[in-house]
């Protein structure tokens, strides 16, 4: 280049970084808090419970394309009622149900919040749920074979403002990011990841278990299905307004009975916009 040329001013642009126990955050926003800061103890003690200092070691990575809005794929993550209605799957082997002991935590800006579930692993009978019939089994029921890693809690749902989810369900664990394609659509990037020289058995749990999730696990598949439908529902509508108020107030909660954390995370990105 000429002598003229300042790379200084022509380098690629600088994002603001932090890292925390192997896991890499940026951000354009050059005046952001630190990440503990931003995060809040409650968010960053269930970040720390999954990521806790142990080496990460990446063992599968997805992606693909949802027709609908990235708000309502956060939303998905947030929402308590639809798991125990739209996932047959879940309420069948006890996994993820309304009747077992669940809890909400939101952090104190509202923007992020985790959902956590202790499974029971009890199939619920026919009389409960009509969409689920008792002959229904697994022959193989390794994909739900679970061993014990955290203190509580055998699922456990994590939205981080704005876009990042970690999931930890079962055995699986997996990071998913979201990212806007546009008013409708979205693209949603799967990582899925353990630790590293960690029991072999355990990393077959993982992976078998990522047939759970991913662009067509037994269990995303519903809510991909779903999302594209919610969005063509309100395409149709534009207009209009509607509410279907579940519980009160956008704290916590020990029960998955309340849209609180929806609330709150509305709350929040109202303020960021502006509206």
């Amino acid at each position: 280049m000429s002598e003229c040329f300042d790379p200084s001013r022509h380098g690629l642009e600088q994002l603001k970084v932090a890292e925390r126990h192997g896991v890499i955050f940026a951000s354009y926003a050059k005046d952001i808090e630190p990440l503990e800061d931003y995060l809040g103890p409650t968010i960053l003690s269930y970040f720390d419970r999954v990521c806790d200092g142990r080496p990460l070691q990446v063992i599968g990575t997805m992606r693909h394309r949802i027709g609908a809005n990235w708000k309502l794929q956060v939303e998905n993550l947030k929402d308590t009622v639809h798991a125990a209605l739209l996932h047959a799957f879940f309420v069948k082997f006890g996994i993820w149900r309304n009747d077992q002991n669940t809890e909400i935590k939101v952090g104190a800006r509202g923007a992020s919040s985790v959902l956590v579930s202790t499974a029971s692993f009890r199939p619920v009978a026919a009389a409960v749920n009509e969409a689920v019939t008792p002959d229904f089994d697994l022959e193989d029921k390794r994909i739900i074979a679970y061993q014990r890693e955290f203190e509580h809690g055998t699922g456990a749902i994590l939205t981080i403002w704005p876009n990042l989810i970690i999931l930890q369900q079962l055995n699986l664990l997996a990071m998913r990011h979201v990212r806007p394609a546009g008013p409708n659509a979205c693209i949603k990037t799967w990582t899925f990841f353990g630790y590293e020289g960690e029991d072999p058995e355990l990393r077959k749990k993982r992976l078998m278990q990522a047939n759970l999730l991913g662009p067509s696990g037994l269990i995303t598949i519903d809510d991909n299905e779903v999302l594209a439908c919610a969005q063509d529902g309100v395409a149709a509508s534009p207009f209009a307004n509607s509410v279907l108020e579940a519980g009160k107030g956008s704290g916590d909660a020990d029960h998955l009975m309340t849209e609180s954390a929806i609330r709150a995370f509305y709350d929040c990105y109202r303020g960021v916009m502006d509206l």
